[in-house]
């Protein structure tokens, strides 16, 4: 008899190449830890022409499309073009990853808030939620949220202050949270995924970066989300069930996703 209540893993990147020659493999790993629900994110035309053909092999994943801000100087009108047509397909469930990243390189901070806006209205004429990449951009991203977003936003990978996850909450956002609050050192991230309501929270790998302990230094991938949620009920004292109960009716609320 399979689990009433499992894991989900809310954003990782199972379409990479480093997996195409043994997905089987690590998908039947997720299925053994009882991941039974996975996002996969598309960030180009190939990866989701691919994940399409994923999601007919591997029914129980969903699919996310959006360009990363860190491609914003190479996408075209063309580009574009393709996003506002495909995202009306109903097996893309949410638009993204989408938002700033000013980690490595702000030559291109004007085309980044660009295509962000454009990716947001696009999110709002066709009333599907966002997944939001903030790095190094934090007042930025909430500006142009704030001013923009029509329709429900995840804020992935969540690494900014306590107070700015106050903010997101107030206007009615998830937060979620990867392998990075397993880390020894990571105090704010540990607060935060300790104090967020658990009605507004996800879990996520990220894979394949991001690797939660036990497995820290070797490839990511979307089985090891079972290990941030056995963390996150050890530190919140939660029985499992209870989180995964939580979390899968999250994600369909947010989702409007039938689990």
């Amino acid at each position: 008899m399979p689990e009433k209540t499992y894991w989900i893993d809310t954003h990782c990147h199972m379409n990479d190449e480093i997996y195409r020659d043994t997905l089987d493999e690590y998908m039947q790993r997720s299925l053994s830890c009882n991941v039974r629900r996975n996002l996969v994110i598309a960030m180009n035309r190939e990866d989701l022409e691919y994940t399409f053909e994923m999601k007919e092999k591997y029914p129980f994943i969903d699919i996310a499309f959006g360009y990363h801000p860190e491609d914003a100087d190479k996408i075209t009108p063309e580009d574009l073009d393709y996003m506002e047509e495909i995202i009306n397909d109903p097996r893309i469930i949410a638009i993204g990853e989408i938002g700033l990243d000013y980690y490595w390189d702000k030559t291109y901070k004007q085309q980044q808030k660009e295509l962000f806006i454009r990716q947001i209205e696009m999110a709002n004429k066709v009333n599907k939620p966002v997944l939001i990449h903030s790095r190094s951009a934090a007042q930025d991203t909430y500006d142009i949220l704030r001013q923009y977003a029509r329709v429900k936003v995840l804020m992935h990978c969540f690494g900014e202050s306590h107070e700015m996850m106050q903010e997101y909450l107030k206007l009615g956002y998830y937060i979620a949270f990867g392998g990075v609050v397993t880390f020894k050192n990571a105090r704010i991230p540990k607060e935060n995924v300790c104090s967020v309501p658990l009605d507004r929270l996800m879990l996520e790998t990220d894979c394949p970066y991001m690797t939660p302990v036990p497995f820290r230094g070797k490839t990511n991938e979307t089985a090891y989300v079972r290990y941030v949620g056995e963390f996150v009920c050890r530190e919140r004292g939660i029985a499992e069930e209870v989180l995964q109960q939580q979390l899968m009716d999250n994600y369909e609320r947010f989702f409007d996703a039938e689990n």
